[in-house]
């Protein structure tokens, strides 16, 4: 009932004309899931790193609906041609696309989206003569993620998914996508199907439940299975291991966020060779 009024709410308002019920995404949950309420004012609603005033949405990509979508996948995945003409691009973090992807996909291994422009620089080559598939969560990064793809003006075409993975579930919950969807609340992701494309960090037994690591100054996610977690294994990495146990012994002085083993070894922008 509540979600109904939010919805018919927001259509009602003057500033919010262009919207439909379609652009709306449900999922199951609870107050458990959104443990407060936040409303604020944002140049950006998922920050790219490049003003929008210089990358517009209006010069997003081709939008698909997840019916056409699905076709140019199921499409890829039949045609040796197709599949060397053509790159699925995911453009999420690399811990979403770790419990959740289309099939085949190129799924950069970055950490924040701020980094995308980056990678895409960096990898311009693999893009040259190629029509591009990509997607994310909801559609949103895909806005500003294709119009930067577009203003390099190398790929033969650059289409996106409307509305996103969540979008493309709805429809096809046993199509193209295998996993979790993995979302920004207390669920961490939800899922639509028992494909697990993912294992846990220590034993490597199949594991696609997020946790946040143990150690208080560290906010990484780690996959860490029911028997690992029972054996003491709560952490991320080694080091925020050891540091939990260190803090737990003597109080310490609080660390900055991130400064962990897996922060320090992973690579900003990896480098992609061509195919």
């Amino acid at each position: 009932m509540a979600t109904e009024l939010y919805i018919q709410t927001m259509l009602s308002h003057p500033l919010f004309q262009n919207m439909s019920m379609e652009d709306f995404k449900r999922s199951a949950g609870g107050t458990h899931c959104f443990q407060d309420l936040r409303v604020g004012v944002f140049k950006e609603v998922v920050p790219m790193g490049v003003d929008p005033e210089d990358i517009s949405y209006k010069d997003a990509g081709i939008h698909l609906t997840p019916e056409e979508f699905h076709k140019k996948v199921e499409a890829l995945s039949n045609s040796a041609q197709v599949q060397q003409d053509t790159i699925l691009l995911d453009c999420r973090n690399f811990y979403e696309s770790k419990i959740g992807n289309f099939q085949n996909c190129l799924a950069p291994n970055i950490r924040k989206f701020s980094y995308f422009p980056d990678y895409i620089d960096t990898n311009l080559e693999c893009f040259k003569g190629k029509q591009v598939l990509m997607y994310c969560t909801g559609g949103i990064r895909c806005e500003r993620g294709s119009a930067y793809l577009r203003s390099k003006d190398v790929c033969k075409e650059v289409y996106q998914l409307k509305g996103g993975i969540h979008k493309y579930l709805e429809q096809f919950p046993s199509g193209f996508y295998k996993g979790k969807l993995f979302v920004f609340d207390n669920r961490y992701a939800i899922s639509v199907n028992d494909d697990v494309i993912s294992e846990c960090r220590y034993c490597g037994a199949p594991w696609d439940e997020y946790k946040l690591c143990s150690t208080a100054s560290c906010c990484q996610l780690v996959l860490s299975c029911l028997l690992c977690r029972e054996k003491g294994f709560v952490a991320c990495c080694a080091v925020c291991q050891e540091k939990g146990k260190a803090s737990s012994e003597t109080p310490s002085q609080p660390l900055r966020k991130e400064q962990c083993e897996c922060t320090e070894k992973r690579v900003r922008i990896p480098v992609v060779l061509p195919h």
